[in-house]
């Protein structure tokens, strides 16, 4: 959502889709959207004369336990990528899947995930706001009591999980045994943010480091994780986690976090300033020197300013957008005065996306 609202603020014609406008679209992106009535929807504005364009960020193909939602769902996408003018991938290795899946696919533009610098999420209730805060609170009070004893906080974020692959909270079981062992020689904590403080509990909270647990909300993702020093990544990798955008690495360095992470394709560009694949050594070099963490985190930040910043990913989207204009074909149902008006001034273009999600 962020990069909507840059181009927006740019002045440049973008807006969240509305049906009741849906006559003016010259072009209509989807993201992650592809059920049945979202095609029928998609067709219609297509046969008006709009341009299709499936976005996706995620390899919904892969369905390791044969599960019969997700088989549907492969369908339904398969059929909207075919129907789709355009794709947009966010990541090259989730561009391959895509084009792995449908063989002869049109062409496929990359558009890397932003860093946030705010997270829209749909607002709390006054008392959720209240509890999120409390939450908050006593988590702070639990790290500042660690610090003082001398124990070095880390945090690993996302959401549980799901039933279309191994990914997740459970990760961490990866990890375990590592951070036991070294919490005998460098004292730490691990807190966990996500959204199953079932799974939380079942899964971690028994462990003989001090643990913590956060609910995933928007207003209190980012305080949260300036909390803490070093952000773990643990993955099991799988064709749905090697299509990955590099979110959670580049967000934990904007919020000053050092990292330690298993690698994935999207990763890479971050080598020099984390560490891949290097589980103990890398916690080692950063527990006992403070200095190459603030190196890494600075020479990361900057990395991230340059290449996945709000205003470079907009400015992505707008040459997309452009391209995608110029491209038109306009053959269609549009009236004269219609297509006239949309070559000679800036057409609209309607941005359909879902609520925030977790990363």
């Amino acid at each position: 959502m962020n990069p909507l609202n840059e181009l927006q603020s740019l002045g440049y014609p973008v807006e969240l889709f509305d049906r009741r406008r849906s006559d003016e679209y010259a072009a209509v992106v989807y993201s992650k959207l592809y059920d049945d009535a979202t095609y029928r929807e998609a067709m219609a504005l297509q046969r008006r004369g709009a341009r299709i364009v499936l976005d996706l960020c995620d390899n919904h193909f892969y369905n390791p336990h044969g599960l019969r939602s997700l088989s549907k769902s492969r369908v339904q996408l398969t059929r909207m990528m075919a129907l789709a003018d355009e794709l947009v991938a966010s990541t090259p290795a989730l561009s391959e899947a895509m084009r792995a899946e449908l063989p002869g696919a049109k062409n496929i533009t990359v558009i890397e995930d932003a860093v946030e610098t705010a997270i829209c999420g749909v607002p709390s209730s006054f008392w959720d706001h209240w509890r999120e805060q409390r939450q908050l609170a006593k988590l702070v009070r639990a790290l500042e009591q660690g610090k003082r004893n001398g124990r070095t906080p880390l945090v690993w974020f996302g959401i549980h999980g799901g039933p279309n692959a191994d990914y997740g909270m459970l990760d961490l079981l990866k990890i375990r045994a590592l951070l036991e062992q070294m919490n005998r020689t460098w004292p730490l904590s691990l807190t966990v943010i996500s959204n199953s403080k079932r799974k939380y509990d079942r899964s971690v909270k028994g462990w003989s480091l001090p643990t913590y647990y956060l609910n995933w909300r928007a207003e209190t993702l980012f305080p949260a994780l300036r909390l803490h020093t070093i952000a773990v990544i643990p993955i099991s990798e799988n064709p749905f986690t090697r299509c990955k955008s590099n979110n959670r690495l580049a967000l934990s360095l904007s919020q000053g976090l050092a990292v330690v992470a298993d690698s994935i394709p999207s990763y890479r560009d971050f080598a020099e300033v984390c560490f891949l694949d290097e589980w103990r050594v890398g916690l080692e070099r950063y527990l006992s020197d403070a200095d190459l963490r603030r190196r890494h985190v600075e020479r990361g930040q900057a990395l991230v300013a340059s290449e996945w910043s709000i205003g470079r990913i907009a400015a992505k989207w707008r040459r997309f957008f452009d391209g995608l204009l110029q491209r038109r074909d306009f053959s269609g149902a549009l009236s004269p005065t219609e297509r006239v008006a949309a070559r000679d001034c800036q057409p609209d273009v309607k941005l359909r996306r879902t609520h925030a999600k977790l990363l």
